[in-house]
């Protein structure tokens, strides 16, 4: 225990006010003025914390100023120099229209710096701003100023709680957003356009181009044919988990995969605090933040796994070959083969069974009564995917919402909300969920800078590799699930499909200098030099995969794109050893024995070698199909294919990493389509 004299004080700078039984009185560090302008409390409700188990909560009765001020708070001037302030807000309703304004003072009478947040959010929001972008003059930082007072202040009444508030000896990588623009005049422009991760404010206020004023059919059409083919590259539809063959790569990766399923169902009952239906913790926070979990493992942990088997278990081919498959065994009496059927329908995960076998009425059973509770609990399946966006959103993740730092978010966060956006997009297109559907574009637009594409001249050749792995298909996904039910609508979509397109053959083109990913030579850069065992390879296999996916329609990529994946790939081929690139050219990753080709880009030579037919049929094929093939492209992949040393990457359907999804059963698919029509047409 720890003696009253021994507790540091609650008021020093160098705390994090968190209002923790840590250091008790924290709370009594702030001050309203007028004292009659509103009440201050603690609050342990906890969808109103983010961190630990209280925040503050400031009710303002009309205009009020939320002071923190204290004889023991000082924050020094090395620190006012290079620091700044972090804090998270939280309203229960968005003040539309409504900001507030925090001051940061010395000796109550020289404003040191300035800036205003706007509140019309609901939710949480990060906030970090350094001092030197919200200064009040040039010179308010110099001359040993130090700050002693921070001010909070609305001009009408509004409910805010507060968390997390800390100033920092040093900060950077703060990103600004719709809640905190940039700050004039001095935060206009603290980072340069080079500085890829926090463009994002910028490119929400990018122009957007005028619709078409007629609708392309075949464009429209087109569209339709990429859908389908990206639908059936999480799995081939008219392939059903029952008929994988027993003992092939597919059912090994489908099982692996399972695993994967079954642990973000323990992960959404064991590791988040859910009250009734609705998930209230834990807290989540930006990946430079340093307390709380990262958004990132809700995203790839639970949301992604649980989003790609709510869509392979409620495909309409599915629910019908498992009810039929397992209604034998369900009207057994043997309670063996009784929780093999379930198994088999419902999942590993006993939870899930049991709330199958709570749908079902008493034997004999029926094969549409089977239906009938399968579709049940595929209800329940994508109830807990909503929940899990409805709490992201919550907890920051929206429109507008910069979580602190935007610096690498979308590594940690990208596969699993923008794969998910695709896989439920059915169920968004019903009427009665127009609204969430464009609420979560709006998201997907925000965090994915699509702006960028609007561009009339790039101001860049190429784009970064992680630009490449991750906006290049995401972008694709938004366009790909915005709505098409008016005229208008039909227009806005063709009309980004175009400017994506342009922006992806300008990515993909030749960067003479130390940027961009191709280089002249078709060697590919990351960090301004050739890195051959990571970021390069998942780029390209990712500028592969919308090869295929966009291959013989309207928007297909352009000779010289489709030129430059191809050599950039041969390049990588050449200097590897089978499979492993040169430690001299691994960058961090000098590992030789890494096997970077099968890890990072195996499927992307069998994407390359499809050559899909024109014109269009104009019925939309179902299924995984290969009509043609570039035959250069197939000897390259089928040497790195028809080898044991793959056996282990084609098995392994986990989805695994923050930034990208690529090992799904459809790429399998593919790749085992392209070797047998290689296989069929050598026979001939």
């Amino acid at each position: 225990m720890f003696s009253p004299a021994s507790l540091p004080s609650p008021c020093l700078h160098d705390e994090v006010f968190d209002f923790e039984s840590s250091i008790p009185g924290q709370e009594n560090c702030f001050q309203l003025i007028p004292s009659s302008s509103g009440t201050l409390s603690l609050s342990a409700d906890l969808k109103t914390v983010k961190h630990g188990l209280r925040s503050m909560k400031w009710t303002a009765t009309g205009a009020s100023k939320l002071q923190l001020k204290s004889t023991t708070f000082t924050i020094p001037n090395s620190w006012v120099r290079r620091g700044g302030v972090k804090v998270w807000i939280y309203k229960e309703s968005s003040s539309a229209g409504k900001t507030m304004q925090v001051e940061f003072k010395r000796s109550s009478t020289t404003t040191v710096g300035v800036f205003t947040a706007n509140l019309n959010f609901q939710g949480w929001r990060g906030i970090w701003v350094k001092f030197e972008e919200c200064k009040s003059t040039t010179r308010s930082l110099k001359g040993g100023a130090v700050i002693d007072e921070v001010n909070f202040a609305v001009s009408d009444a509004d409910i805010i709680y507060i968390d997390l508030l800390e100033f920092q000896r040093s900060l950077a990588k703060q990103s600004r957003d719709k809640i905190v623009p940039p700050i004039s005049p001095f935060g206009l422009a603290i980072y340069d356009k080079s500085n890829f991760w926090q463009q994002t404010y910028r490119w929400s206020k990018q122009a957007i181009p005028t619709s078409p004023s007629t609708i392309d059919e075949q464009k429209r059409k087109s569209l339709d044919h990429i859908k389908s083919r990206l639908r059936n590259w999480y799995c081939d539809e008219t392939k059903t988990s029952s008929n994988f063959p027993s003992d092939s790569f597919l059912k090994k990766r489908w099982d692996s995969l399972l695993k994967g399923v079954k642990k973000a169902h323990e992960n959404y009952d064991e590791e988040l605090n859910i009250i009734g239906e609705e998930i209230v913790g834990p807290p989540l926070v930006c990946r430079n933040c340093k307390n709380g979990k990262k958004f990132g493992f809700v995203f790839e942990k639970i949301l992604l796994p649980l989003a790609l088997e709510y869509h392979l278990r409620s495909r309409a081919e599915e629910i019908t070959d498992a009810a039929t498959t397992q209604l034998a065994a369900l009207n057994s009496g043997d309670s063996d083969r009784i929780q093999d059927a379930q198994i088999a329908i419902a999942g590993q995960y006993s939870s899930m069974r049991e709330l199958f076998a709570s749908f079902l009425p008493s034997p004999p059973l029926t094969v549409n009564q089977v239906k009938s509770a399968i579709n049940i609990l595929n209800l329940v399946r994508l109830s807990k995917i909503n929940n899990l966006l409805d709490f992201v959103k919550h907890q920051g993740f929206a429109d507008g919402s910069g979580l602190g730092s935007l610096d690498h978010e979308m590594n940690l966060d990208g596969a699993g909300f923008m794969h998910t956006l695709f896989l439920i997009s059915d169920s968004l297109s019903l009427p009665s969920n127009k609204s969430r559907l464009l609420d979560l574009i709006s998201t997907a637009k925000w965090y994915n800078d699509f702006g960028e594409i609007y561009q009339s001249t790039f101001e860049f050749k190429g784009t970064t590799a992680d630009r490449m792995i991750t906006l290049m298909l995401y972008r694709m996904i938004i366009v790909l699930v915005m709505p098409s039910d008016t005229d208008d609508e039909k227009k806005a979509k063709l009309r980004d499909m175009d400017a994506l397109v342009r922006w992806m053959n300008n990515a993909l083109s030749v960067n003479e200098g130390l940027g961009g990913v191709i280089k002249p030579d078709y060697t590919g850069f990351h960090h301004i030099g050739f890195y051959a065992s990571a970021y390069v390879p998942q780029a390209l296999h990712d500028a592969a995969l919308v090869q295929y996916l966009l291959g013989g329609t309207e928007f297909s990529l352009s000779p010289s794109s489709i030129k430059n994946i191809r050599l950039v790939l041969e390049t990588l081929r050449l200097i590897a050893v089978k499979y492993s690139t040169p430690a001299s050219v691994n960058g961090r990753y000098p590992d030789y024995f890494n096997k970077a080709l099968i890890k990072t880009l195996l499927p992307g030579y069998a994407y390359i070698s499809v050559s899909h037919s024109t014109p269009l049929p104009s019925t939309v094929p179902t299924g995984i199909s290969v009509s043609d093939l570039n035959r250069a492209q197939t000897q390259m992949f089928l040497r790195l294919f028809n080898d044991t040393s793959v056996n282990d990457y084609l098995k392994d359907g986990r989805p695994n990493k923050g930034k990208y999804y690529f090992n799904s059963l459809g790429s399998l698919q593919i790749m085992e389509a392209v070797s047998i029509y290689i296989s069929y047409s050598l026979d001939i």
